[in-house]
């Protein structure tokens, strides 16, 4: 998610435009706002389509594709206007690591997370299919992975197979991904997406999508099988979408079934607190050079829930700033002792009591006590030894302007452990190992 660039609207129908999220070959994906406070994906076509039939054409489908099939496994939509001069449509907004980047960032998904995938995939794929469309198009950049599980998008391609059940021939879609049929142009089907689901599945375990003609290297013999049969060169030789639901849903995938790998779950919380905290550019002063700030904004009028360190804890984002006086103190973890404290920089000094009006505060859970942990606030340096968890500690920081450099380092033995850093409340840094330590900084 980057900041808005000249040119780019204020607003697209009722909705407050914030931020850039994407941009593709046939339009830009904007984060926005409605006047309730909800968050929405705005995606609306590059003006220089606007005047092709073809490409009107392809928008009116994908808006009735995505209002047919919107719901728990594909963003719902709220609004659209495929006749406007620009035409646009507005969904709701998932933030959420599509799967080609967590591939390519953090790697090949374990077999309980790919289990996860497959069982939520082909459901998706059966309300496609039992809303009356082919998706044609799903690949690694066209699944999302939110907190709650898979979601499937861009219904840019989809088709109505009609009566024949099969819809008109198109060698529209991704190489790698594609059915054999679909890749010859002749007419395709329901049978084409599980194919593509096969490749897909292919993918998020090896990290490449399959070779023609070459085994499917894929440890878990159930996973194997599975895609193995989806990627049958005869569509009517693969399984159907309902045997397909039904046998991801058996009691033995689903005892190996497990949430995101840790690295997934932080990226993806790192993305909820952003939607909430989105970019903006400042105003640009006489020699000086545009420079950012982050929104202090909600994603819902009297606050939301956040999910935190992927383990479901939920993170309650407040309406209003805490000060000094609202209400209950910080809470400070009194057992572990300081060893050992270091003043401020010099040339740094510590704010007036007054200007003292922001909450930063660190929260580290985890299986495995830490052997030692350092967390430093402007300037200000805490090392703690044998911390027990979960841990957290709140530290008074001065309002923004000037923002408040902050860092983090913890050690422990083998296990897993997570953190995250907040201020008033929202979230500024998050993540996590399943090693021996990690560390973290950023400005507040």
């Amino acid at each position: 998610m980057r900041e808005l660039e000249p040119g780019d609207p204020g607003a697209v129908g009722r909705f407050r435009i914030l931020a850039r999220v994407g941009s593709g070959g046939m339009a830009v994906v904007y984060l926005g706002r409605s006047a309730g406070g909800r968050a929405v994906a705005v995606k609306m076509m590059h003006a220089e389509f606007a005047d092709d039939p073809e490409q009107r054409a392809r928008f009116h489908r994908e808006v009735a594709a995505a209002r047919a099939v919107g719901g728990p496994y594909s963003p719902g939509v709220l609004d659209a206007a495929p006749d406007a001069p620009t035409p646009w449509m507005a969904t709701e907004y998932l933030p959420a690591v599509s799967l080609r980047e967590a591939v390519e960032r953090f790697g090949p998904l374990p077999a309980g997370s790919a289990w996860s995938l497959a069982a939520g995939l082909a459901e998706a794929l059966a309300l496609v299919h039992r809303a009356g469309f082919v998706h044609l198009d799903l690949k690694p950049a066209n699944v999302l992975l939110a907190a709650d599980g898979p979601r499937l998008i861009d219904f840019g391609i989809a088709a109505e197979p009609g009566a024949g059940d099969e819809a008109p021939g198109t060698a529209a879609g991704s190489r790698g991904f594609m059915s054999p049929e679909q890749e010859a142009g002749t007419g395709t089907g329901p049978p084409s997406d599980v194919f593509s689901l096969g490749s897909t599945l292919a993918y998020a375990c090896t990290g490449a999508p399959p070779a023609a003609g070459s085994p499917v290297r894929v440890a878990d013999d159930g996973l194997r099988a599975v895609i193995e049969g989806c990627l049958r060169p005869d569509p009517s030789d693969r399984p159907g979408l309902p045997e397909l639901v039904e046998r991801l849903a058996s009691p033995g995938p689903r005892e190996r079934r497990a949430v995101w790998p840790p690295q997934v779950a932080a990226e993806i919380d790192r993305r909820i607190a952003q939607a909430g905290n989105p970019p903006v550019a400042l105003p640009r002063s006489a020699g000086a050079p545009v420079g950012l700030v982050r929104r202090r904004a909600l994603l819902l009028g009297a606050g939301a829930v956040v999910a935190g360190l992927g383990a479901g804890t939920p993170l309650l984002i407040a309406h209003a700033s805490r000060r000094p006086g609202d209400g209950a103190a910080p809470e400070h973890d009194p057992s572990p002792r300081p060893t050992r404290s270091e003043p401020p920089a010099a040339g740094s000094p510590a704010a007036s009591p007054a200007a003292r009006s922001r909450v930063l505060e660190f929260f580290l859970t985890g299986d495995v006590a830490l052997t030692s942990l350092t967390y430093s606030v402007d300037g200000r340096t805490t090392t703690l030894e044998d911390v027990a968890l979960p841990w957290r500690t709140a530290v008074d920081i001065p309002e923004y302007p000037p923002s408040v450099p902050w860092r983090l380092e913890y050690a422990h033995e083998p296990g897993e452990v997570g953190y995250r850093v907040m201020v008033d409340r929202i979230m500024h840094g998050q993540g996590g190992d399943s090693g021996t330590g990690g560390e973290d900084e950023g400005t507040a």
